[in-house]
């Protein structure tokens, strides 16, 4: 076993189809991002000053909270960089607060620091320009609470004529003690003192029906909502054919049409499809056609399901899955009291529900009172994983006036553009008509 083929074939796709890290370039976010810079730059009066962004697994949530981090930072700003994913959260703010006081010098928080001589190189940090210490100084802390800890760097940033901003990924998995604790200490330091503290959260949209549920969270419930949309086909072509040209690859406009239409609106699917479009073809060396980019969608559409949609099911009750099963049945888009007769349930019942799972993105709502299945669980998955889920009340896909609507395979064709119009289930290869 010489090794000598281990380290020979590093990849050079510019793409990254990996959860919580940064693409090559943020598109469709424009707008979002303009509010969240025009909010923070105003200050703790403004509303959007603490802000929650919220949207579906892949959605592109911490490339966003990435990209604000990246700004303020860059601006001069202290970013403490936090995730509320298990338990421990208030104590990673407090670790966070801990290296910020020892990389912001000049912020000179430190009677409680007992510092000792370190190695230290000259940064650029906006009015905080100064040194960051490249190893930890002994001291000793007294133990303060969390509120302290960040009034105090508050008023030191305040003084240097800076701000903070706190982030929180994974804001919808936070203990509830600790968030609620968080969301007090919040509320009296940003929004009582008036302290140039900002905040921003990340989270499923899930939270809706959870954290944001919770009435002893009021802070979390005053911050403004982003709900971050499905990414339009001509952002996705942005985001598929830059990266590939600055790589020094080549697309055709064909291949580029078929894989951004197949993006679905979700970034984290784009980033798949980028990043198999680039391989398949053999980028840089060869172009990128439409027989490598159907490849590259097929093997998306499966990656997506298992990282994102098979999770995404997971996640939900036996009662929700019914009413998904239950839509599926009646050919993806319903109305509450056609479900209702699926569920064996009032129409009102079934109204809470798909109200309740459409706020987690599961279902969208459409036009005369539908809801139709979203690309999150896409119809076909439903169908798939339904087979094994029962019902709460005998299926039926009888509709009110009595007509029948069967359910399709409704399975993506890359090389037709289009969704097979077959029965789901069906023998043979898909067709769109």
């Amino acid at each position: 076993m010489g090794g000598s083929d281990f380290w020979a074939n590093p990849s050079t796709s510019p793409f990254v189809p990996h959860f919580g890290v940064s693409p090559p370039l943020l598109v469709g976010r424009r707008s979002e991002l303009s509010a969240l810079g025009s909010g923070l730059a105003t200050g703790p009066r403004d509303a959007r000053y603490c802000s929650i962004l919220m949207g579906v697994r892949g959605s592109g949530k911490t490339a966003l909270l990435n990209e604000v981090q990246r700004e303020v930072a860059s601006a001069g700003w202290v970013v403490l960089a936090v995730d509320a994913s298990t338990p421990g959260l208030l104590d990673r703010i407090v670790a966070s607060v801990d290296r910020a006081e020892e990389s912001y010098e000049a912020l000179d928080v430190g009677d409680r620091l007992d510092t000792t001589a370190s190695k230290s190189v000259g940064i650029h940090l906006g009015v905080l320009a100064g040194k960051l210490t490249t190893t930890r100084r002994a001291r000793e802390v007294h133990a303060q609470a969390l509120r302290e800890r960040l009034t105090t760097m508050a008023v030191a940033a305040q003084n240097h004529g800076t701000s903070m901003l706190l982030t929180v990924d994974e804001l919808h998995a936070v203990d509830r003690t600790e968030g609620r604790r968080l969301a007090s200490d919040l509320q009296h330091i940003i929004k009582r003192e008036e302290l140039p503290l900002a905040f921003l959260g990340a989270g499923l949209s899930e939270m809706k029906n959870t954290l944001l549920m919770d009435p002893k969270v009021t802070f979390f419930h005053r911050c403004e909502p982003f709900d971050l949309p499905p990414l339009a086909t001509e952002d996705a072509i942005n985001g598929l054919r830059d990266p590939i040209a600055t790589a020094g690859g080549r697309i055709t406009p064909g291949a580029l049409q078929l894989a951004a239409e197949a993006v679905d609106g979700s970034p984290y699917k784009m980033q798949v499809i980028g990043d198999q479009a680039w391989r398949q073809a053999g980028a840089p060396k060869e172009q990128i056609n439409e027989i490598t980019a159907a490849d590259a969608c097929i093997i998306a559409d499966a990656v997506y399901a298992e990282r994102v949609s098979l999770p995404a099911w997971r996640d939900l009750s036996d009662a929700e899955r019914s009413v998904l099963v239950a839509v599926a049945h009646l050919g993806g888009q319903a109305k509450p009291r056609d479900v209702a007769g699926q569920i064996g349930s009032s129409s009102n019942a079934a109204a809470d529900r798909m109200s309740h799972i459409a706020n987690a993105g599961y279902l969208a709502r459409a036009s005369a009172g539908n809801y139709q299945i979203t690309g999150l669980v896409p119809l076909s998955v439903v169908l798939q994983e339904g087979q094994y889920h029962e019902l709460a009340a005998p299926t039926s896909s009888d509709v009110a006036d009595g007509s029948t609507v069967p359910a399709r395979c409704n399975r993506w064709m890359p090389r037709a553009r289009a969704r097979c119009a077959l029965a789901a289930g069906h023998a043979g290869r898909c067709r769109s008509r």
